[in-house]
């Protein structure tokens, strides 16, 4: 099947775990991709810009598996590639071996063993500046040349919440491409220096200033990978997911499918929709929507089922979608809140620190809702 630029195309099986093993990731990628048809340039290298921020265990549910990048690697291999011209990489928060959180623990050298490929730990690499067409934050941005100077970008991340984004995938995933200090887009950064009294105040949007720099940021890395012209493709490892903060806290979750598309809003919109929450509620999406990135209603998107060849409507995307949503938590001082209270509205980011800067300023707490334990 060939790839229409706005269509999400969806690929699923069956499972009932809340772990796999490497091989399985690694058929089902294989397996997905192998039902749609997209041109490879003849020159350049393959970039598959995984989602390694912080390197846990593969089944941890943190990374994108390296069995799942492997797998698009044998369909890449199998379509003439060589495999030097592939290669699999992040920008991430850095080896840690006292702790257990390595390039090896996570099973990112075997995958790239497998299949004679070149592991780019982004970090330190080289980086130019990219000029961002109608910024909001950024005018420029500096973007990793191992992603500019690429022949082809498969853009990899994989279903999970975040504690910030509410789920973290296509979009967020680009967080990586972008060199320090710009990358760390969660934090107060040089360029909030003069907004940071009135950091944690809310805007018209019913989030914190803080927060909202944080969307049209990421919208803006968006826009500035956009201009490169790149040829990519984004592909959602979904084979099991995770709720949580992103991070340690949380379960892994079967779902039992993957989404490939072009545009990373529609992949995003859609992903999200399956995890069981709404996308026309989730902060980024709307920004990136209200930034005409692209639809987020998931009525607006066109879903094509790659074993049936079938247009899906939101009636069968229901019979795929998590029936327990995948719920961001965020820490607080009793523990952790859910991000997205029952009627679907969303709690502020670090609401705690809304709060703090909402009874100084005379007005009344939001309200949140605690996650349970068990969240």
């Amino acid at each position: 099947m060939t790839i229409d630029e706005t269509t999400v195309y969806l690929f699923r099986t069956n499972i009932t775990e809340t772990s796999a093993p490497f091989g399985r990731y690694r058929a089902f990628a294989r397996n997905a991709l192998s039902h749609v048809n997209f041109d490879l340039p003849e020159t350049g290298t393959i970039l598959l810009k995984a989602n390694a921020t912080i390197l846990f265990p593969a089944e941890k549910r943190v990374v994108t598996h390296p069995g799942f990048l492997t797998g698009i690697g044998d369909i890449l291999i199998e379509r003439g590639i060589s495999p030097d011209r592939i290669v699999i990489g992040d920008g991430q928060l850095g080896e840690r071996p006292d702790i257990g959180q390595t390039w090896e623990g996570a099973g990112y050298r075997f995958a790239v063993e497998q299949l004679g490929a070149r592991l780019a730990p982004l970090n330190e690499t080289e980086k130019r500046p990219v000029v961002v067409p109608n910024e909001e934050i950024f005018d420029r941005l500096p973007i990793y040349t191992e992603v500019t100077d690429c022949g082809f970008f498969f853009n990899v991340p994989l279903a999970k919440c975040h504690n910030l984004g509410c789920t973290t995938l296509s979009m967020k995933n680009l967080m990586g491409i972008l060199g320090r200090p710009e990358r760390h887009l969660c934090a107060i950064q040089d360029i909030d220096k003069p907004f940071e009294e009135d950091i944690w105040k809310i805007v018209e949007s019913g989030l914190s200033q803080l927060e909202d720099r944080f969307y049209r940021k990421l919208c803006d890395t968006l826009v500035g990978f956009r201009s490169l012209g790149i040829p990519s493709l984004c592909i959602v490892d979904g084979l099991i997911g995770r709720n949580g903060t992103g991070f340690n806290e949380g379960h892994n979750q079967p779902l039992g499918w993957t989404l490939i598309g072009r545009n990373e809003v529609h992949v995003d919109a859609i992903g999200t929709y399956l995890m069981g929450l709404d996308p026309t509620v989730t902060p980024y999406l709307q920004y990136a929507h209200n930034r005409d990135l692209g639809e987020i209603d998931p009525n607006h998107i066109a879903v094509v089922d790659l074993e049936s060849g079938q247009t899906m409507d939101t009636t069968a995307l229901d019979t795929v979608r998590s029936p327990t949503p995948l719920m961001p938590i965020c820490r607080c001082d009793e523990g952790y809140y859910n991000r997205f209270r029952d009627d679907g509205s969303v709690v502020p980011w670090r609401v705690g620190d809304v709060n703090k800067q909402r009874i100084k300023d005379g007005h009344e707490p939001i309200p949140y809702p605690l996650a349970s334990p068990n969240f």
